[in-house]
């Protein structure tokens, strides 16, 4: 287990500058990978199989609601520290490591935006782990721009009808509850006039709700990431999420925040692949080609630790109170890509072992690439990030 006074050897930067209970909660994602072999992470992800016994037990640990105040059973962390779990998660290719950030992510417009009977409802049995969450958004043809969600909600008495399907679900087939963004219809069936997206919280046992096509995908593997299906899915009014209309926000508020998760997974995915490289490398004999080896490990680690630089900054931004979208979009950008490439060329250092399971590698370099696409493309994010320039 990491002592709280001695700092892993990526982290020894940062060290001085990391609050008692930050480091707390490092040492505690640290102990927790710890325990899980490496045998139970290459069978997760051979397998294609959810551990929900991890997650349960991660949420016991105080990791399922971290950031979130102790009101509804959540940590009291600042985002930091999430961070800090995610990039360490990710290093060691956790299991649960991508449900839990969707899990904290799905909490945080119910934390935000819910009535105080839906907080009670939901985040108190999410924290503790009786309940998994997952994030409705991605269509078959609405991915990173939301305005062209297709998915529908009509109000008909006291329930709204829904009807649509959501894609690439992550925990989908396993949570048991949904934040959903659907589009709002008038009472005649017509879009005209209507009043836009607007969320809801919907629950698996609702009628009209069915689990759809489950995934078996190149990288983010044992997440259980599916379709889900709407047909005519009576969702209660009460479980409207803000105000009608208002999806677009809700969503948008929370994935900011999720942006920066991702850029302290894609931290950890790069650090990983690093750490794996630098152990092969240390073992083979120095060549006269040490030169240009020098060179390229210099600039791998730059990448890794520019991309840690960014996320971190973009995470005390939250913890501030002053949460910059377009921070966050730089920090999913870089870090990202550092992982891309950082396992990219370690599986070119590490030669036919960097192919090995044991190593990690091939695992971070599939996951990596998922890294780029999901929660807003990165081209997408370069686009926000010059918008908000060029305003």
């Amino acid at each position: 287990m990491l002592k709280t006074d001695s700092p892993p050897a990526h982290l020894a930067k940062y060290w001085s500058l990391l609050t008692a209970d930050q480091k707390s909660w490092l040492a505690k994602a640290v102990a927790f990978a710890d325990a899980i072999t490496l045998d139970e992470t290459k069978r997760s992800d051979s397998e294609n199989t959810f551990r929900r016994d991890l997650f349960e037990a991660a949420c016991k640990e105080g990791l399922g609601a971290l950031p979130f105040p102790t009101t509804y059973g959540g940590s009291g962390g600042d985002y930091l520290s999430f961070v800090l779990v995610n990039e360490e998660f990710a290093r060691r290719c956790v299991p649960i490591m991508s449900s839990l950030g969707v899990h904290v992510l799905c909490q945080e417009p119910v934390y935000k935006h819910g009535t105080e009977e839906q907080k009670k409802k939901y985040l108190t049995p999410s924290a503790g782990g009786q309940y998994l969450a997952a994030f409705g958004l991605t269509e078959p043809n609405a991915g990173s721009d939301t305005a062209a969600i297709a998915t529908t909600a009509k109000l008909a008495g006291n329930e709204y009808i829904l009807n649509g399907t959501k894609t690439f679900i992550t925990s989908g087939a396993s949570a048991d509850y949904f934040i959903v963004m659907a589009r709002l219809l008038n009472e005649d069936g017509s879009k005209e006039g209507s009043a836009g997206i607007t969320s809801f919280i919907v629950d698996k046992n609702f009628k009209g709700f069915q689990i759809g096509q489950k995934f078996d995908m190149l990288g983010m593997r044992g997440y259980s990431t599916c379709e889900i299906v709407f047909s005519d899915c009576r969702v209660p009014k009460e479980n409207i999420l803000g105000a009608p209309g208002d999806g677009r926000k809700v969503a948008l508020g929370s994935l900011a925040k999720g942006r920066v998760t991702i850029a302290a997974q894609a931290t950890g995915w790069a650090q990983g692949a690093l750490d794996a490289a630098l152990k092969v490398v240390a073992t083979d004999k120095r060549s006269e080609n040490s030169g240009q080896l020098d060179y390229l490990i210099g600039s791998l680690v730059l990448m890794v630790e520019s991309a840690r630089a960014l996320t971190y900054q973009a995470a005390r931004s939250i913890d501030s109170g002053e949460s910059d979208v377009t921070l966050a979009a730089m920090a999913k950008i870089q870090a990202t890509d550092a992982a891309m490439k950082v396992s990219t060329e370690a599986i070119s250092l590490a030669q036919e072992r960097g192919l090995e399971p044991d190593l990690l590698i091939e695992r971070i370099f599939r996951d990596a690439k998922a890294g780029q696409i999901y929660e807003g493309t990165n081209q997408i994010q370069r686009m926000l990030i010059a918008r908000s320039l060029l305003k």
